[in-house]
């Protein structure tokens, strides 16, 4: 079963009815954010999740992006010994399903909130595997310490705090996280990515402003999920340059080099 919020984190201006549809359901989704946690937190229950033809388990209740087309063609995508880059990982359907469906890839997780990071870690250890890497940076354009806002939310956690109280979630506390760019990382002797997934709620342009070398000379695809005009401008102004094909899919965009 799959459980997703469509418009969820998005800022482009939704209707008014869809804002009452989502006032309605915001009590579940509460209930649903609070279960989570205390599931992730106590390690309670591990359920059997399937995505194609991968199979892993997590402490979410339900499987939550489970059927992106986004998620689809990574998967479709990955070979063995490929390196991928999940920035903005959050509770990790994707580090899972790509560890899952392809044991010789190697997946990097990146997710600056600490409690929505530890609940990463769980989905990890719980399946043993060794082939995903979590990181609790941020991801962006230099290297330093920013103030992270924490949301009701957790999927809402940003370093933009309208975009971590959208949709009448709230901001419930902020925390300071290191900040690297994934130029800095390669250099510094991490494998460079063959695929680069980017969820970052606003933030971007600013992971490939700080990837560009990465981005000239490994040739990684793109898998971007956009929040807002602004952001899909930015990204596309980001990567055309660099002879980047961009194919929009419904929850997201595929971004091939060329050559």
């Amino acid at each position: 079963m799959d459980f997703d919020v469509p418009s969820l984190g998005r800022t482009d201006g939704p209707s008014l009815a869809s804002r009452l549809r989502w006032r309605l359901r915001r009590p579940f989704y509460g209930a649903y954010y609070a279960v989570t946690r205390a599931n992730h937190e106590r390690e309670l229950v591990a359920t059997r999740k399937r995505v194609g033809d991968a199979t892993f388990r997590s402490y979410e209740p339900l499987l939550r992006h489970g059927d992106d087309v986004l998620l689809e063609r990574l998967l479709d995508a990955v070979a063995p010994g490929d390196v991928v880059y999940d920035v903005g990982a959050n509770t990790g359907v994707y580090s899972l399903a790509v560890a899952a469906s392809q044991p010789d890839a190697r997946v990097v997780a990146f997710e600056p909130d600490p409690a929505v990071r530890s609940h990463l870690a769980a989905n990890v250890r719980v399946n043993d595997f060794a082939n995903v890497a979590v990181r609790g940076e941020g991801v962006g354009d230099e290297t330093g310490t920013r103030r992270f806002f924490r949301s009701t939310y957790d999927e809402l956690g940003s370093f933009d705090e309208a975009r971590a109280s959208a949709w009448e979630a709230r901001v419930r506390g902020t925390v300071e996280v290191p900040v690297v760019t994934l130029d800095g990382l390669v250099a510094a002797g991490t494998p460079p990515p063959d695929h680069l997934k980017v969820d970052v709620e606003g933030g971007a342009a600013a992971v490939l402003a700080g990837a560009r070398a990465v981005l000239e000379s490994a040739r990684p695809t793109v898998y971007f999920e956009p929040h807002d005009e602004s952001e899909r401008r930015a990204v596309a102004d980001a990567l055309a340059p660099l002879g980047y094909e961009i194919r929009t899919r419904p929850d997201g965009w595929v971004c091939t080099p060329d050559g």
